[in-house]
């Protein structure tokens, strides 16, 4: 027997909207998506698969859907239509809802060996070196090597200090507990909202930057964003292994 996805997904929408988009709602909802996703589907269910795409904050995907099965000379499908591809031009799937349960998996840490590290030649002062081949992991979040650079100051060997910054990175890639605490110590009052494992698992990283400094401190300055205020970037510093700043840009 066929399934009922319209039935299904009325169900989990329905409820989604009540619970003011819970995680346990949308947790449902993804289910239905990625299943959705498996299956050769009709035009009614490509139209299902579009408005969860949409309800979850995929524009582009929930257009690009939508769009093939449209019926042009139907005015209500063409009015949808156009309302899909203005929200997909203008926020793509940068928006979306996260499904939780697969950002708390715990990212193995990356092995770095010195081999890893190229200056870059591009760079005039000679003091800024990138990742050749490898991503990180910052936060519990995998950054793409592209997006993670180092910078030394003053007098200092890079190679003198590569174990160090191999230490530090594998620090930033969980501190979980150092970024809750700093932000509900100097930002929550701001913006009457709190911090948790929730806040942290669905934190974006954007870039990443490792300084050894001239007093031969490391430093890191790391732009992301948050759930909170989803249209502003969240600037992270930290010295050491401690968070010395955090605030919201844009």
């Amino acid at each position: 027997m066929q399934k009922n996805y319209q039935k299904e997904y009325i169900n989990i929408s329905t409820e989604f909207r009540k619970s003011k988009n819970s995680k346990e709602s949308a947790g449902k909802l993804f289910d239905l998506l990625y299943e959705l996703e498996k299956v050769n589907r009709s035009q009614n269910e490509e139209k299902i698969l579009s408005d969860i795409y949409s309800l979850l904050g995929f524009h582009k995907s929930a257009y690009e859907v939508y769009e093939p099965t449209a019926d042009l000379t139907n005015r209500k499908e063409t009015k949808k239509l156009y309302t899909l591809e203005q929200k997909a031009k203008s926020h793509a799937n940068n928006f979306a809802i996260k499904d939780i349960r697969k950002l708390r998996k715990k990212k193995k840490p990356v092995k770095l060996l010195f081999e890893d590290f190229e200056i870059d030649e591009n760079e005039e002062n000679k003091n800024r070196f990138l990742l050749k081949n490898k991503d990180i992991v910052i936060f519990n979040k995998l950054v793409k090597k592209e997006k993670f650079e180092i910078y030394i100051y003053g007098n200092h060997k890079f190679e003198d200090y590569i174990p160090k910054i191999i230490e530090y990175i594998s620090w930033l890639g969980n501190c979980q507990n150092e970024l809750i605490y700093f932000y509900n110590s100097e930002l929550s009052g701001h913006i009457d909202e709190t911090a948790n494992k929730d806040w942290y698992d669905t934190l974006d990283i954007f870039r990443t930057r490792v300084i050894v400094g001239q007093n031969e401190k490391l430093f890191s300055e790391i732009s992301g964003g948050d759930e909170f205020m989803s249209d502003h970037i969240l600037d992270i510093e930290t010295e050491e292994r401690k968070i010395k700043g955090m605030s919201y840009d844009g």
